[in-house]
């Protein structure tokens, strides 16, 4: 029986990365196997790309029947000496040391008798000619041939694997597809590693209509591990039947991430280290239910540099949709718009780029394609609109506020004011209240989204009781979040001067990136951030304890003459209202100041009653439009644990179903999985 060598890698066994000190060879004397470049013997060790470790090879004293070649550190699963051998060209090993199932150790790899072992006789080879794609092998003239030395290394989301019973390459580690990983170039010998940087913007009506394209804060910018947008998962609309869809920031699906992002509060954005190169990818940007993704290649000369992408449309990729067809896998999310006579927030929707497509009537079920439904807000009559409508046959609200199931149907609500005789005195004072407001109440508690413009307070004001209740989350009422001022026959009011609530004692904890956000679109500057606001009439009092105040007035002009105060003009708050943090599931927010009508600054005037979208949404989003917009952005956003980039989520050892050895986790990183058993010689 011939001698046979037989390779056990250890680190190979469990498929992933090895360390050079746990590369075991096991020797035995039952038949010889050859690894053979061509016709030529040779000796082929393969290593991992993240280490080397020592492979001697020596050459027997006689090629003709002389000595055999003498070993040292041959492989013993009990650690003992080596094995003496016998003579006429068997391998002699003589007071070698076992290797250590910790160290390894060296090997004796023989050589064919009869070999001419000159090294005329050692022909230059490659690790490309021999189809290897990593890792470095050792010819059988003892010399050192590294993969690396031609380009051939693996990435940093790699493994070299193989080289024992098929050539090394390199393998995506983590056990998880990953099409781009081997596009994910190694930086750790550069100045930087990939980075990619942008700006979200929204889209604004046009591509020229750049003052409507504003930064987008705390949207989650994100690669795909593969070039694929059927990864991305479906974006589900409004709240199931008898359920809830809380958009939490920890429960979100993104998809199998590569690398990722959340903007700043300029909607800047950098994206580092798994950024692939010279391969198209898909570029995801996902602000609350806004999602957009594109596909977008870097360059191979970007690999370890930084690639601005441009900031400004059309050719900036990272920007919001304006319709359902405006880019892959795109969302916008179910809006429900009840119009009024003296607001119009349709108008902010309009104005930051949702196209006209996209507004219309909800259709005799609710289920009608565009994504802004129109209800039109009630006269003081209580029986025909004067609010905005799409056309005669846009219905009224009460077709919305009084069936439950459609409502939950929508993201998201917004209640334009009517005015004091539709919302709050007349057609008796809080009718709409006292009729739908359980209605209004599960909604919000269920996940909704609700804006609430001036006077349309009377959702909150005394809008149920009930305290939170862990045992019956859904009926906790809205009465506690504010008390209110029910003059609504306040002195004319004119303008105020408005102010970001930073350092107030019931600021939003997002208040600072709001801050940033409004000196970034030059709204309010630091450090006092001040701004006008064009007919202020809050009627929030106080805040109740579990409110965020956003927005405040220090001064405002009633018929002619400054009053100096303090009053809340924008707050939100989270629901069921008073939850802990890991309960809530919705969101309310409240605006004391409105959209403003071209050329009308006189309260108690109906610039919007019986307009005819979009007629009544002209020019571009003034200062304090702007300010309205960012409470969509926050309202739309997900709740609980503040937003954080979505992970890419690296392997375990179990994932993997590895018992023994060191392997990619996926993600760029090394598991250790223990260490691995001798092998058994055979």
């Amino acid at each position: 029986m011939k001698p046979r060598i037989t390779w056990e890698f250890r680190s190979l066994l469990a498929g992933r990365l090895p360390k050079p000190e746990r590369i075991l060879a096991d020797v035995t004397r039952k038949s010889r196997r050859w690894w053979r470049f061509g016709a030529a013997p040779l000796a082929l060790v393969v290593f991992a790309c993240s280490g080397t470790a020592t492979v001697t090879e020596q050459q027997g004293g006689s090629l003709d029947g002389g000595n055999g070649g003498t070993g040292t550190g041959g492989g013993s699963a009990t650690g003992g000496t080596g094995a003496s051998g016998g003579s006429g060209g068997d391998m002699t090993s003589t007071g070698g040391s076992a290797a250590t199932a910790a160290m390894g150790g060296s090997t004796t790899i023989p050589i064919d008798p009869g070999t001419d072992m000159s090294m005329a006789e050692c022909p230059a080879t490659t690790c490309k000619e021999q189809g290897i794609g990593c890792g470095k092998v050792v010819d059988k003239c003892g010399k050192v041939i590294d993969c690396a030395d031609e380009g051939l290394t693996c990435g940093p989301l790699q493994v070299c694997t193989g080289g024992v019973d098929m050539p090394a390459t390199c393998q995506v580690a983590g056990g998880a597809p990953c099409e781009l990983c081997a596009a994910v170039k190694d930086c750790s010998k550069a100045a930087q590693t990939t980075k990619l940087t942008g700006r979200v913007v929204t889209p604004g009506r046009t591509d020229a209509n750049a003052p409507n394209q504003l930064g987008v804060p705390n949207a989650f910018v994100y690669i795909l591990r593969n070039d694929s947008v059927d990864d991305l998962p479906a974006i589900s609309s409004g709240i199931p039947d008898g359920g809830t869809s809380c958009d939490r920031c920890e429960d979100q699906d993104f998809g199998p991430v590569l690398v990722s992002a959340t903007t700043d509060a300029t909607g800047a954005f950098t994206l580092e280290g798994n950024v692939p190169v010279g391969q198209e990818f898909v570029l995801v940007v996902k602000a609350g239910r806004f999602r957009r993704a594109v596909k977008y290649t870097i360059p191979p000369e970007g690999a370890c540099q930084t690639t601005t992408l441009p900031t400004t449309l059309p050719d900036n990729p990272a920007r919001l949709p304006r319709d359902m067809m405006d880019g892959l896998a795109v969302n916008i999310p179910r809006i429900a718009v009840t119009t009024g006579g003296i607001d119009a927030m349709e108008c902010v929707l309009e104005k930051m780029g949702i196209a006209h497509a996209e507004f219309g009537n909800p259709g005799a079920t609710g289920d009608a394609a565009p994504r802004v439904h129109m209800y039109r807000g009630k006269a003081n009559n209580g029986t025909s609109g004067d609010g905005a409508s799409m056309d005669a046959t846009t219905p009224l609200e009460d077709v919305l506020y009084g069936d439950p199931s459609r409502m939950q149907s929508y993201d998201m609500v917004l209640a334009d004011c009517e005015g004091q005789d539709a919302d709050t005195s007349g057609r008796p004072a809080y009718a709409e209240r006292d009729a739908y407001g359980d209605n209004v109440i599960q909604y919000v508690n269920r996940g909704g989204r609700m804006f609430v413009s001036h006077l349309r307070f009377a959702w909150l004001y005394e809008n149920g009781a009930q305290a939170y209740d862990p045992a019956n989350p859904y009926t906790t009422g809205l009465a506690a979040a504010a008390t209110w001022d029910l003059n609504v026959d306040a002195p004319n009011i004119s303008t105020g001067d408005g102010a970001v609530a930073v350092g107030r004692p019931q600021a939003s904890p997002r208040i600072q990136n709001f801050a940033d956000w409004m000196a970034s679109e030059k709204v309010a500057m630091p450090p006092a951030y001040a701004f006008n606001i064009d007919q202020p009439r809050s009627q929030a009092a106080t805040l109740g304890m579990s409110s965020e105040e956003f927005v405040l007035t220090t001064s405002l002009v009633h018929s002619g003459k400054t009053e100096t105060n303090n009053i809340t003009q924008q707050f939100s708050f989270n629901t069921p209202y008073g939850a802990p943090d890991d309960a809530v599931c919705g969101r309310v927010a409240y605006s004391g100041f409105h959209v403003v009508a071209e050329g009308t600054t006189t309260m108690g005037s109906q610039p919007f009653e019986n307009a005819t979208f979009p007629d009544e949404c002209m020019g571009d989003l003034s200062a304090q439009e702007k300010v309205l917009l960012y409470m969509l952005f926050d309202l739309n956003a997900c709740v609980g644990t503040p937003p954080e980039p979505p992970a890419c989520t690296p392997s375990t050892c179990d994932s993997l179903m590895l018992k023994c050895g060191f392997s990619g986790d996926g993600c760029g990183g090394v598991i250790d999985c223990g260490p691995c058993p001798l092998p058994i010689p055979r």
